[in-house]
Formats: C-alpha cells, structure tokens, sequence
C-alpha cells in the first residue's frame, strides 16, 4: 500500500471551510481467473458447452483519514472497478458516539454477516452461473450469506459503540419517488471463549415496493447464525430467508435456507475451507424447489502481494414442477491475485 501524507500540517482557510491535514492513501488488487461451469442442462449459449472463461477484476481503493483535536476520525473511501466503475464512494465518521458512513456503500446487514462473505478471503467470492444459462433461474439461491435489498446504492450507516460485548446497526436507502426504501438492522453479540471469540447475532433487511407499481413487491431478508474464530480458523452456522411480497398481498418467493461451513489456518501462508448450502422455496410459483451445494477452497500466500486461491462447488437443483429442469453440476475458479 502507498501512502501520500498531505503537506499541510495546519487548519487551512478555504473561505468558509477549513480542511485538516490527512494521510491520504492508494491500495488496491489486480485478479486474473479461469473459471468453469458444467451441469446436466443445456444451456442456451452453445450445446454441449463446458462455459469455461478467463476473466479479470481490478480493485484500487483511495482513502484519507484524519483526527480532529476533539477526538473525531474522519475520512473518505472511494473504490474504481475495471472499466472505471465508482461502486462504493462514502464518507465515515467515529468517535464516542459510535461509527456512521454516508454514501455508496453495502448496509449494514450485508458487511456483518456471519456467513463466509461470497469466499471472497479464498478465491475471490462465491460462484455463480454464466450469463444466459438455464442456471440463471436458481443462482440467487447459491448463497452463503442473506441477500441484500439494496446493494450498494447511497445510503446511511450507524453503528453503536459496544456496550459488554453487545453492539446494534441501523442503515438507510431512499429511493426517492420511485420507491424501494430500504432498512437494515443489526443486533450481534460477542463474547470471549476458548481462547478466541464467540459471536452470536441478526440480521435483517428490507424494501418496500412502489405504491402501486405493477410487478414489483415487498422484499424481507434476513440472517441468525453463530460464529467461532481464533487463531486456527473459524466455524459458522447460519439461518437465512429471502421472502418477496407482491402488491396484492400473494407471496412470491419464500426462500428458506442454511449455511454452515469451516475455515481452517494450516499455516501462515495457507488456508483451507469447507461450507455447505441447502434452501428450499416454501411458498411462490417456485415452491418446493430446492437447491444443495458443498464448496471446498484452498489459498495459497506466496510472497509480496501475490495469492492464489481455488474453490470448486458442487451442487445439485430439484424442480418440483418440471423434472427436466432438475440440475447437477459443478463449478470452478483458480484466481491469481496481486496486492498492491
């Protein structure tokens, strides 16, 4: 990481304004992948096609941070993407009060998460069907984690100081006249055991519809789950649903699902990891479908900067109402990743 330490060392007068002096710094990563995706379905890009891609993602964070005489951290975080995309751009705020961010950025719900956060400390995050596959139909229930209503559209963010271990989050999105509020909420717990830490907690979110909108609805998500992390690694266990209410009061989708999975530190430079997923649709057009999937990964650290990492998931899709549909199948991802 390259850091820039502003000059000015004084308040500086900009009319009405005054700027602190802030360390300003640059980091990012560059990822190249070779991804592959089979299952039992042709799909309809080419038959017979194995979907195999070779990809490449480019990460560079620009932050400052600041301390006012009164105690308060300031600063800013802006992410680019490939192609120039600004996907997260916010301002942060903490002090006795708590932390708040204001911006474009993930809720609450999504960045406290228990689950394994898409593997993306392994190879990346989770992996998902190829674009214009029958796949499509069941990737958004590949998940390890609880979906988000709102993604990463500007919002804000509080989070109280931890008061004996417990700690609550609140977030907010306007969508203005079109509709789609969204609200998250946080309550976790953590404790000290066993020479590491226990934490316990939930997670929700929700968006409500535009008034009168024709196909558009309601969308609840939410998360219970465990988690236990110390020096060897981790263990979770999670709960999650993801239920859309249309309009008329009928219900959509009623996801239901779970999630438990294991990270293990081997060594200093190595990593491995196992989770399984299993959700069932109990109410909607989709009822009944179910979906399982086991994932093993591997990250190897090599020297400076550079990673690789390896998952591969294998998974299986039921169709209570149209067996051709039913699909099993595996996908792949080797990324080699540079820090900088």
């Amino acid at each position: 990481m390259r850091k820039i330490l502003l000059t000015t060392t004084a308040m500086v007068a900009l009319g009405s304004v005054s700027a602190i002096a802030a360390d300003v710094s640059v980091s990012g990563n560059v990822r190249f992948r070779y991804n592959t995706w089979n299952d039992s379905i042709v799909d309809t890009v080419a038959d017979g096609a194995n979907n195999s891609t070779m990809t490449d993602v480019l990460q560079l964070w620009v932050k400052s941070s600041a301390t006012t005489d009164n105690g308060l951290t300031l600063g800013t975080n802006t992410r680019i993407l490939t192609g120039g995309t600004v996907d997260r751009n916010y301002i942060s705020i903490k002090g006795d009060f708590g932390s708040m961010t204001m911006g474009k950025d993930w809720g609450v719900a999504s960045s406290s998460s228990l689950g394994e956060n898409w593997a993306a400390t392994i190879a990346g995050g989770e992996i998902t069907a190829p674009t214009g596959t029958s796949s499509d139909a069941y990737d958004s229930i590949m998940k390890t984690t609880a979906s988000s209503t709102s993604g990463k559209v500007n919002k804000i963010n509080y989070s109280t100081p931890s008061i004996n271990g417990i700690q609550a989050k609140v977030s907010f999105a306007d969508a203005g006249t079109a509709g789609g509020d969204s609200t998250g909420v946080v309550l976790q717990y953590k404790t000290a055991m066993a020479d590491g830490n226990l934490t316990l907690g939930y997670i929700g979110e929700s968006q409500t519809a535009a008034d009168g909108a024709s196909g558009t609805a309601d969308q609840e998500v939410s998360e219970v789950g465990a988690s236990f992390s110390n020096g060897m690694g981790r263990i979770w266990g999670l709960k999650m649903t993801d239920k859309t209410t249309e309009n008329g009061g009928a219900v959509a989708t009623d996801n239901n699902g779970t999630n438990f999975g294991v990270m293990y530190q081997m060594n200093d430079a190595t990593k491995l990891m196992y989770y399984r997923i299993a959700t069932e649709q109990d109410a909607g057009t989709n009822i009944n479908d179910k979906y399982d999937s086991n994932t093993i990964g591997v990250r190897y650290d090599i020297a400076g900067g550079l990673r690789v990492g390896v998952l591969h998931t294998s998974f299986d899709f039921k169709d209570a109402d149209l067996a051709s549909a039913n699909s099993t199948g595996s996908a792949s991802r080797i990324e080699v990743r540079m820090d900088f």
